[in-house]
């Protein structure tokens, strides 16, 4: 017996659908207010989020960790003073 059965695209492959993040998962993994995320985003130094719905917007998972990885780290890294 044949059956119909549509796979789940896996991460990183071709035809994925990206995840998407609300304001909320956006402040927590970025440590930045809300304030500073649409602040950010007005000086176009952070990704813009897309619109899903006429009060909604989501942000693309993997646009906001580039951002994270763009971003300076602190700790050992700093030059001596």
């Amino acid at each position: 017996m044949t059956t119909n059965r549509q796979s789940t695209p896996q991460p990183g492959t071709a035809g994925a659908m990206p995840r998407l993040l609300t304001l909320r998962d956006v402040t927590a993994a970025t440590a930045l207010s809300r304030s500073a995320v649409y602040a950010l985003m007005a000086e176009s130094r952070f990704p813009k989020p897309i619109r899903i719905g006429s009060r909604a917007v989501r942000w693309v998972e993997q646009e906001v960790l580039d951002f994270i990885a763009s971003r300076p780290r602190g700790g050992s890294e700093r030059p001596a003073a």
